[in-house]
């Protein structure tokens, strides 16, 4: 039985009380058609290890309001939690197709998302360092989004 979105945010938020206070770059390409777009962000947050996976956590500054984000990366693969102005859960295994989901002040919709590419490189001299590449294309209810690169680079905060 998959944990509800409630049961992971109770878990991560009370895991990461006692995380590691980090700066996190998120970097996401989107090309949709013959356009592209480049979405970088930048932000404090929290890293954390629980058994044999790596958490982080940052709040994303956007228009619509802020959104917290968890980032779950595993051998099985990468979970992204949204919630704030928007929720959503998306779901990454390499070479594989997987359900998440969207929900905004205009409704909720069903995400697919069909994985490419995962590289998790943490730093050799420091757990508390390290990149996400992802690559992947997007589909909302059915209809597809485009093609998506994200990269989250994070390092232990001074």
């Amino acid at each position: 039985m998959k944990p509800t979105y409630k049961e992971v945010q109770f878990f991560v938020d009370q895991s990461l009380a006692a995380g590691h206070p980090i700066k996190v770059k998120l970097v996401t390409e989107i090309r949709q058609d013959n356009r592209k777009q480049h979405v970088a962000i930048e932000a404090n947050g929290q890293y954390y290890i629980k058994d044999d996976a790596t958490f982080l956590r940052f709040t994303e500054r956007q228009e619509a309001g802020d959104v917290n984000t968890i980032v779950k990366i595993s051998s099985h693969g990468v979970l992204i939690l949204r919630s704030g102005a928007v929720k959503m859960r998306q779901v990454f295994i390499k070479g594989k197709q997987a359900i998440g989901s969207y929900e905004s002040p205009y409704g909720s919709f069903e995400l697919l998302t069909d994985t490419n590419n995962i590289e998790f490189k943490p730093s050799k001299h420091s757990h508390r360092k390290g990149n996400l590449f992802l690559a992947y294309l997007l589909q909302m209810q059915g209809d597809k989004v485009g093609r998506y690169t994200m990269t989250i680079t994070y390092e232990e905060a001074k």
